[in-house]
């Protein structure tokens, strides 16, 4: 008598909703700034806002397969800015550098404060660990749009792929090689 083969479950892709939020000091911390210009923060907030409705995508991919599953039940978020964003950054860059760095700060702030929203322990690290994706959610990210890159990158400028729960720190993420915050021994 031979034993039943094991079916592995499938991984499943659904949107979830991002909510970030513009903080003003934050937003200063990683632009290296001590002050916004006023005009410049009328600016920001009304963008911040226009882009958080109509281009921010959030999604929970779940691999049942991938390393940790056991333990974290294969749980992923996805969280990106779509291209409008890139090429309007892209033209404000043309006209003023020091504008388009700011509004390219601010996409980041906006996707790491989602990603800060949906794994509150990001904040509390202080950092978003980059899992090696499985080939399964290599076919999710082409179900949703997105190219994976192998340098640990995926066809959007302003994304972040991380674990939720929060899972593994350092030990996980492909880029500690290369990252100055790493910690030996993790």
């Amino acid at each position: 008598m031979t034993a039943p083969k094991k079916t592995k479950a499938p991984v499943t892709v659904e949107p979830i909703v991002a909510q970030p939020e513009f903080d003003m000091f934050t937003y200063c911390e990683l632009s290296g700034e001590t002050r916004i210009e006023n005009d410049l923060l009328e600016e920001l907030e009304p963008r911040f806002d226009n882009w958080s409705q109509n281009y921010l995508k959030a999604y929970r991919i779940t691999d049942p397969g991938a390393p940790g599953a056991a333990e974290t039940g294969g749980g992923h978020v996805i969280i990106w800015l779509e291209a409008p964003v890139e090429d309007e950054i892209e033209g404000i860059w043309q006209d003023s550098p020091s504008a388009g760095m700011a509004f390219h700060n601010l996409a980041i702030h906006m996707v790491m404060s989602a990603a800060q929203n949906l794994v509150p322990e990001v904040a509390d690290k202080g950092c978003a660990p980059l899992p090696a994706p499985t080939k399964a959610i290599i076919k999710a990210f082409e179900k949703l749009g997105l190219t994976w890159n192998k340098e640990g990158t995926v066809s959007r400028q302003f994304a972040v792929f991380t674990r939720e729960p929060y899972s593994g720190g350092c030990d996980i993420c492909m880029l500690r090689a290369k990252c100055p915050n790493a910690q030996p021994g993790e």
